[in-house]
């Protein structure tokens, strides 16, 4: 009955902390990340694309970008990882950081230093100003170069005023080990997880109990 009381112990007070960390997330104003436009990363269409002639093929297979809008938010490591784009938390610095573009258009490319599709995954990620927040592209390793256009359009943003688009600031290219699935356990992962603790602790109980 020790070994048996320790796991019911165990089990529950795992399943007391995850729910704790659930009402501490809930209670608080939290950054989601939202699916772009599905228009933005296909041919002819795509925001980030080989910079070739009509039409366009599109470099990104997905796009995500932060909300509620915050012109605050900065295109660092840091910032990615937390937010945790396209469900990673290992993006490091690929070597571009393109500061003031100030254009609606523009041109981006892998450092042929940092380029290895054989072991990295890249995104490119954009940042503007008021009624935007960070955007991002994973791409989708056919090219190492290419174009780009503003991804900071009304809608999906609500921009200021009557403005149509905004211009991208600055962007800065990202990458991972690919294969290295990190990521940072979500509270209702751990929150189930303590259930299931609780729920097997309650029926050794009752098979000791039949004995």
């Amino acid at each position: 009955m020790g070994s048996l009381g320790s796991s019911l112990k165990v089990g529950l007070t795992t399943l007391g902390l995850a729910a704790g960390m659930t009402f501490a997330f809930a209670g608080e104003t939290q950054a989601a990340l939202v699916s772009c436009p599905a228009t933005w990363t296909v041919d002819g269409t795509a925001r980030v694309h080989d910079g070739g002639g009509a039409p366009v093929l599109t470099a990104a297979s997905e796009c995500q970008y932060i909300t509620p809008p915050s012109n605050s938010t900065v295109a660092s490591v840091a910032t990615v990882n937390t937010n945790q784009f396209f469900g990673f938390s290992d993006w490091e610095s690929g070597g571009v950081l393109q500061a003031n573009a100030n254009s609606s258009t523009g041109t981006w490319a892998i450092p042929a230093a940092f380029l290895n599709f054989a072991i990295y995954d890249y995104m490119i990620t954009f940042k503007d100003g008021a009624g935007t927040n960070l955007t991002s592209f994973f791409l989708n390793e056919l090219f190492s170069s290419g174009g780009w256009n503003t991804p900071f359009t009304s809608p999906p943003f609500g921009l200021p005023g009557m403005s149509t688009s905004h211009n991208v600031s600055h962007f800065s290219i990202f990458r991972r080990v690919a294969g290295d699935d990190i990521t940072i356990a979500e509270p209702a992962s751990l929150l189930l997880r303590g259930m299931g603790l609780a729920a097997a602790a309650r029926r050794m109980r009752r098979r000791v109990a039949v004995k």
